[in-house]
């Protein structure tokens, strides 16, 4: 899958984003984001995407198609996500996905924990 180009260490500052909107302080500047939470905005905005979505790179993101729809098993899903978390050169390790389903709201809850290039969870 392709890889982002960044490197451990790199001093990454992008627009914050939250619920998918762009964030402005009171002087209706653009906020920045930095640091770890830039990183793990990197990590949200890539398990949102769905692949194929983002047309400047097709391969980066989410393969719905993976985890959604009838006879998806937990290990189709941990394996999507994995696959997804590989794009990201930050992550050094996947340490767990775990996953809780609700049958009757016909939803998944995926939670998981990453060791970051620089040894940070």
């Amino acid at each position: 899958m392709g890889k982002t180009n960044r490197r451990a260490g790199d001093d990454m500052k992008t627009l914050k984003i939250v619920n998918n909107d762009l964030v402005f302080d009171s002087q209706r500047n653009l906020e920045m984001v930095e640091g770890h939470d830039e990183e793990v905005q990197s990590v949200e905005r890539l398990l949102t995407t769905n692949t194929g979505e983002w047309f400047l790179n097709v391969k980066h993101g989410l393969d719905y198609s993976r985890i959604q729809g009838k006879g998806v098993t937990d290990e189709h899903i941990r394996m999507a996500v994995m696959q997804a978390l590989s794009q990201e050169d930050r992550i050094a390790e996947v340490e767990s996905i775990e996953i809780q389903r609700s049958e009757k709201n016909r939803t998944a809850t995926i939670d998981f924990q990453c060791i970051g290039a620089q040894g940070h969870p």
